[in-house]
């Protein structure tokens, strides 16, 4: 068995913890890692984790089949492009009609996490981390992208590793996302459901051309509180992208502040939705509620 696999029969054991915490609404028999605005990283074996679990929304058969051929797709462009992508696998698991899966990884050291390089670090333009994210736009096209916030990368002192796969960039000769969105805005109010899709959407679309996911990067700078890392990393970016096509710190503190009014509104549409599914309609919620702002 590949040292990143879990067995059927640990994340079942798993999605059982999960669904408990989940209906209580405790959270303390999880191993929290980390926690993005959609998904949340669990540690597996709780007490002692070796494994990342990063669990997706229920899916029907169809939507799972296309999800997993995706990011197995994703995760090959990524590495032909030479950005090397931590390990991963995909497990579903079947409940009810749905179907739930895991993206397993091995757990790193959380030292070797992006923000947490550039924390033990002084702040310098020509810090490695710094110079080879800067380079990992090189691969960024109308047809591929990366979410390339530091949370989501690793550094062994000599690579980068791209972490998060599960939500893989790509766009079709339209322009239009390919992951199909529609199983992630179920977490939201049907009526609302529309209009999330469609500024999800936009949200993620300024991130095919590698100007936009520089001042990306600027951005989430300032949501893990790294502001002594914005004028280092401004000037690791412009040396990348080129003279005619300078970003600015100043709009990486705008992209920060749009979603920082964006996010938070959705998470307020869950917790309306997770009312109405668990205290009217008696239905389970299958998505926990956390946000990096406030």
């Amino acid at each position: 068995m590949p040292q990143n696999e879990l067995t059927e029969t640990d994340l079942y054991e798993l999605e059982a913890v999960v669904g408990k915490a989940l209906k209580t609404r405790d959270e303390s028999a999880l191993n929290i890692v980390g926690h993005g605005e959609i998904s949340v990283a669990l540690g597996w074996p709780i007490d002692n984790p070796t494994h990342v679990c990063k669990r997706s929304p229920p899916f029907t058969q169809q939507q799972f089949n296309a999800y997993q051929q995706l990011v197995s797709e994703y995760v090959g462009k990524v590495e032909a492009a030479g950005l090397a992508v931590a390990d991963t696998t995909i497990t579903p698991l079947t409940r009810g009609d749905k179907i739930v899966c895991y993206l397993v990884q091995p757990l790193l050291e959380t030292s070797t996490l992006g923000h947490n390089v550039l924390k033990a670090s002084e702040p310098d333009p020509d810090h490695p981390f710094l110079v080879a994210l800067a380079e990992s736009l090189n691969l960024v096209t109308p047809d591929l992208s990366i979410d390339a916030q530091v949370t989501n990368f690793s550094w062994d002192q000599s690579k980068l590793t791209l972490v998060d796969v599960g939500t893989p960039f790509m766009w079709d000769g339209n322009g239009k996302i390919r992951v199909d969105i529609a199983p992630f805005s179920r977490m939201l109010p049907a009526p609302t459901r529309w209009l999330a899709v469609r500024e999800l959407t936009k949200l993620v679309t300024r991130w095919n051309e590698p100007r936009s996911v520089g001042v990306d990067i600027v951005a989430n700078l300032y949501r893990e509180g790294l502001e002594e890392w914005v004028d280092p990393t401004v000037i690791a970016l412009n040396r990348m992208l080129g003279s005619h096509n300078l970003i600015t710190a100043a709009e990486g503190l705008s992209y920060f502040q749009e979603d920082a009014k964006l996010w938070p509104a959705l998470k307020r549409a869950q917790r309306v939705e997770r009312w109405w599914q668990t205290s009217v309609r008696r239905r389970p919620y299958d998505w926990f509620i956390h946000t990096s702002f406030g």
